[in-house]
């Protein structure tokens, strides 16, 4: 523990809490009339997994009511040292646009802890492709090739995008690949972990070995490697998924027996998870941004189950409608459930 942890000096607009046994960031929250996300931008470093008992934390002062962001646009916790000028640098928008977004803001008076609405439109990607986030130093060529399609086909699956002027962050529709590797026909794919076999491969998906090899041609049985990426051939699923939204937890199924129980975080009151019996349609790893490390995508058009980039979230009703859960959660999930998998949501 470092000293400075146990003297923080908290800012005007702040006031300092002492953690105590059993506190979470979502729990502070809620006492303070205020947001996770606003406690971690008034906390430069604070890691919300581990708070320890005697931290001292500033928690933002109770402020007037924060907008509810309509669909199109996200919310952005205002951080120290931001004015709406490098808000609109960062989201590729405009100062004026922002202000349109938010009638009720005085751009010379933003504080720690108020939320904005910036309006992002992502696009609605349809089955039989994925959402991808724009990284560093991409383009349109690296991403085609990284997926084994054409500049071409994700031009046709993103008519506004405009090759010269991708931004981080921006996310696109990754068409499903006709033919090569890393091409996998039915979308189902499985991440190679420590001491996976292909025989136990093919016990979790009710598969042969012999399917799964034929499947993956070029792949050597004898040298697996961790973080691999196979391609899993289509059968019956011995798999269900059922989601509380109420009690925000996500529960998976195995030939009708529980297996284990995760928490998630669900859709906002103004854009919930839709409600019904749908089927996972397609599997992604490594989607990026505000979708983690994992997706899977349901037959209910536009939503999935995604890992998330706001780990604070997950417990609330924070998502534009999809189902969000833990990194390291959705990645054990995503090797369990096949393309085909019931998900009945209530």
């Amino acid at each position: 523990m470092m000293n400075s942890d146990f003297n923080r000096q908290c800012p005007v607009g702040t006031t300092a809490y002492t953690v105590r046994a059993g506190d979470t960031l979502y729990l502070i929250a809620n006492r303070f009339n205020t947001t996770a996300q606003a406690i971690i931008a008034a906390n430069v470093g604070i890691v919300p997994e581990r708070l320890f008992i005697g931290q001292v934390i500033c928690v933002p002062q109770a402020q007037p009511p924060q907008p509810t962001c309509p669909p199109g646009s996200t919310t952005y916790v205002i951080q120290r040292g931001d004015t709406l000028a490098n808000i609109a640098a960062r989201f590729n928008t405009t100062v004026q646009v922002l202000l349109n977004a938010n009638p009720s803001i005085i751009p010379e008076r933003l504080y720690i802890g108020q939320l904005i609405c910036v309006p992002q439109p992502q696009p609605i990607c349809p089955i039989g492709t994925s959402p991808y986030e724009i990284k560093k130093g991409d383009t349109l060529a690296n991403i085609a090739r990284r997926f084994n399609i054409t500049v071409g086909d994700i031009l046709n699956a993103n008519p506004g995008v405009v090759p010269e002027k991708l931004y981080i962050g921006q996310v696109i529709c990754i068409p499903q690949p006709e033919s090569g590797e890393p091409g996998c026909p039915t979308m189902n794919y499985y991440v190679i972990t420590r001491g996976d076999t292909l025989a136990i491969i093919a016990r979790i998906f009710n598969i042969t070995v012999q399917q799964l090899i034929n499947a993956n041609p070029g792949i050597n049985p004898y040298a697996l490697h961790i973080g691999q990426v196979l391609c899993i051939p289509a059968a019956p699923s011995p798999v269900r998924i059922t989601i509380n939204t109420a009690a925000k937890t996500l529960s998976l199924y195995r030939e009708g027996r529980f297996v284990k129980s995760y928490p998630v975080a669900t859709g906002k009151p103004t854009t919930p998870t839709p409600l019904g019996t749908f089927t996972i349609v397609n599997k992604q790893v490594n989607p990026g941004g505000p979708y983690g490390t994992r997706w899977m995508g349901l037959s209910k058009p536009h939503y999935g189950i995604h890992g998330t980039n706001n780990p604070a979230s997950i417990g609330t009703a924070a998502s534009n409608g999809c189902v969000r859960m833990y990194n390291n959660d959705v990645n054990d999930l995503f090797n369990q459930v096949p393309v085909g998998a019931v998900v009945s949501i209530y």
